[in-house]
C-alpha cells in the first residue's frame, strides 16, 4: 500500500486556555492539491504551522495529541531544518520581517552565499510567477518596495526556491481584491503538475476549482472531507 506523503491521525493542539485542534485526520497523496477551509480562528492555521513545527516558536506553551507523518515517518523525527526544506509554509505576515532586505540578499540566504543569482533556473522561476519586470531595480528591489498580489508572488518564489515536495499556502489571497487574487490563483495553478499543494482560506471560491479534497473546519474540528462533489451532495442534502 502507497504511504501516503503526509499524513495526520486524530492530531490534536491545544494550550492551557485554548484548543486550536481536535482530532483532525488528514491523508495526502503526492500531488495532491488540498484545500482547507474555514472563519478566522477555525484551526486551518494551526494545522499547516504544525507540519513544520512553527506553533512551539509562537505559542509559549502548547501541546499536541495523535501524530503527523511526512514520508511515513513521524515529523517529531524529522530534523527541524530539513523538514521545512520539504515542507514550504508560507504566511503572509512574512513579509514585514523580510521588508528592509532586497530579493538578492534573500535568495542567498535561503541558497546560500555562494549562489550564482543568474542561473538561468532562477530567472525562469521569476518569469513564471510573474515577477521578473516588475522589479524596479531588478534584484536589488526591497522587498518592502513590493505590493499587493506582488509581495504574494514574492512569498511563493521564496518557497520554491528551497525545491519542496509540499508547499502549504496559508490565506495568502484572502486579503486581496478579486483581481489580484485571479492572478495570484492561475499561478498556483500552473505549479499543481509539480508540487504537493495544501491551501488554507477563509473565502471557499478561492482555489476550488484545483482542490483535489476539501476539509471544511470550524472551531478546531473538520465539519466535512470530501471532494467537491461529495461537498456539493452533501450541503445540497442539508438543504
Amino acid at each position: 500500500m502507497e504511504i501516503p506523503l503526509l499524513e495526520f491521525k486524530n492530531f490534536s493542539l491545544w494550550t492551557e486556555k485554548r484548543k486550536f485542534v481536535d482530532d483532525f485526520s488528514l491523508s495526502v497523496k503526492k500531488g495532491n492539491v488540498i484545500l482547507i477551509y474555514g472563519p478566522r480562528d477555525s484551526g486551518k492555521s494551526a494545522i499547516l504551522r504544525s507540519t513544520v513545527h512553527l506553533n512551539e516558536e509562537l505559542f509559549e506553551s502548547i501541546n499536541s495529541g495523535g501524530n503527523i507523518f511526512f514520508k511515513g515517518k513521524d515529523i517529531s523525527n524529522w530534523d527541524r531544518k530539513e523538514l521545512r526544506k520539504k515542507i514550504s509554509y508560507v504566511d503572509t505576515s512574512f513579509i514585514e520581517s523580510l521588508s528592509s532586505l532586497t530579493v538578492d540578499r534573500i535568495i542567498r540566504l535561503v541558497k546560500g552565499n555562494n549562489v550564482d543569482l543568474y542561473y538561468d533556473s532562477m530567472i525562469e522561476l521569476l518569469k513564471k510567477l510573474g515577477i521578473l519586470d516588475l522589479l524596479k531595480k531588478g534584484l536589488h528591489t526591497r522587498v518592502g518596495d513590493l505590493h499587493g498580489n506582488i509581495r504574494v508572488l514574492f512569498l511563493l518564489f521564496m518557497a520554491l526556491l528551497r525545491e519542496p515536495e509540499i508547499v502549504a499556502l496559508d490565506c495568502i489571497v484572502d486579503h486581496l481584491d478579486d483581481d489580484a487574487a485571479l492572478k495570484v490563483q492561475n499561478v498556483v495553478l500552473s505549479l499543481k503538475e509539480k508540487y504537493t499543494l495544501i491551501l488554507a482560506t477563509r473565502r471557499l471560491p478561492n482555489f476550488l476549482a484545483i482542490a483535489d479534497r476539501i476539509i471544511v473546519l470550524r472551531n478546531g474540528k473538520t465539519q466535512f472531507s470530501g471532494s467537491k462533489k461529495e461537498m456539493i451532495l452533501t450541503f445540497s442534502e442539508e438543504e
